[in-house]
């Protein structure tokens, strides 16, 4: 009789174990669901930009009707530490930052996530 006590003691623990593992994996299965579209959004922004959008500096921004509001920031990029010509001179492309930031709404919370990328522009004309 002790040992039907035992393994019933043993088995409402391995479930109670269970169950809270089960619990957390379906949360996180959850919140993985709720990025995708914010995601594949600021994706497809990023891989806009310099293709169907222009690659100069300034910001642009707006909402998607399923309420993912986002922002695409383009900078031209200055890296002090390098000793080669500068993006001004004619012939040499320049290098910009380009930075998709997209928000939305999860569980009554603001929610973020960005993107950066760097991309060269064709050289300037003299």
């Amino acid at each position: 009789m002790i040992e039907v006590v035992v393994a019933l003691a043993l088995l409402g623990l391995v479930l109670a174990v269970l169950t809270g593992s089960i619990g957390t994996g379906l949360a996180s299965a959850s919140r993985a669901a709720a990025i995708a579209p914010p995601l594949a959004l600021a994706e497809a922004k990023l891989a806009a930009v310099g293709v169907t959008a222009p690659l100069e500096s300034g910001n642009t921004s707006g909402v998607e009707p399923s309420g993912i509001a986002w922002r695409v920031s383009v900078e031209e990029y200055r890296d002090d530490g390098f000793d080669g010509p500068s993006g001004d001179a004619p012939g040499v492309p320049k290098l910009y930052r380009v930075r998709v930031t997209a928000t939305w709404q999860q569980g009554g919370a603001p929610r973020s996530l960005s993107l950066d990328s760097l991309r060269l522009a064709g050289p300037r004309q003299p």
